[in-house]
């Protein structure tokens, strides 16, 4: 239960008053051209909350994201093709697919797809992600968001770097916060950092150059709470593969 608060609180948040901004520090982005992968998510549950996250664009109609956004969602609308969310293209989302192992409470298996009822019209501005297997190996990755932005903020695109871990070093900060260290990848610095994903950033995609994706923004490190805990998307590279084939087709 505490790992599923923690992200509650630091990532996940609902629209309802002012909450955390998003992307804390970091830059704006210049063109949606650098980060036109990314697609927002508002999210209703069956109470009528309405919560936030990211995304990013696997095909035509399919999105990816985490598993935790999707959980209690019953209405889902997109917003993709322009730096200022809401004056992106307006789509509406009819079938969501979860891991058949996400685990809610220890975030195993966090990772989720969204299919659109209608299909992106891909250009410039909206452009799929790459998956591999085998990504290159970097010491520097990306990851861009609108997380909640209050009343008093501009409502444009954030980005931030990220310093990338491995795995030994990961799995040694982010236990026991995260049990479940299979499937989980760490970028950010344990302290000391101003730049790093916060509130409504979850679903996110971590980027390599530019347009390969290789974790998607799961939840923070209570302890530094800038120290990111990613999806690891390489290590789904075969539930995305046939999670996306059935969801297009079904």
């Amino acid at each position: 239960m505490a790992v599923r608060l923690l992200f509650m609180i630091c990532l996940l948040k609902f629209v309802i008053g002012k909450q955390e901004g998003f992307i804390v520090g970091g830059e704006y982005v210049n063109s949606i051209k650098d980060f036109a992968h990314v697609a927002y998510l508002e999210l209703y549950g069956k109470k009528s909350e309405v919560m936030v996250c990211g995304s990013s664009i696997l095909n035509q109609k399919i999105l990816i994201t985490a598993a935790h956004c999707l959980v209690i969602a019953v209405n889902i609308t997109v917003y993709a093709g322009t730096l200022d969310k809401y004056k992106g293209n307006i789509h509406r989302v009819d079938r969501i697919k979860l891991h058949e192992q996400y685990d809610d409470e220890t975030l195993a298996n966090d990772i989720g797809l969204v299919r659109l009822k209608k299909p992106l019209s891909l250009g410039k501005t909206m452009k799929k992600v790459i998956i591999m297997k085998k990504p290159p190996k970097v010491k520097m990755a990306e990851v861009a968001g609108w997380g909640f932005i209050s009343d008093n903020t501009r409502e444009i695109l954030k980005y931030t770097a990220q310093k990338l871990w491995n795995h030994k070093k990961c799995k040694k900060f982010i236990f026991p916060e995260v049990p479940d260290s299979n499937g989980k990848i760490c970028g950010g610095e344990m302290k000391g950092q101003e730049d790093y994903a916060s509130t409504g950033d979850s679903g996110n995609g971590l980027m390599v150059n530019k347009n390969i994706i290789i974790g998607i923004v799961c939840c923070a490190v209570s302890k530094s709470q800038t120290l990111m805990v990613y999806t690891d998307v390489p290590y789904y590279y075969k539930w995305i593969k046939v999670a996306s084939r059935k969801l297009a087709c079904s």
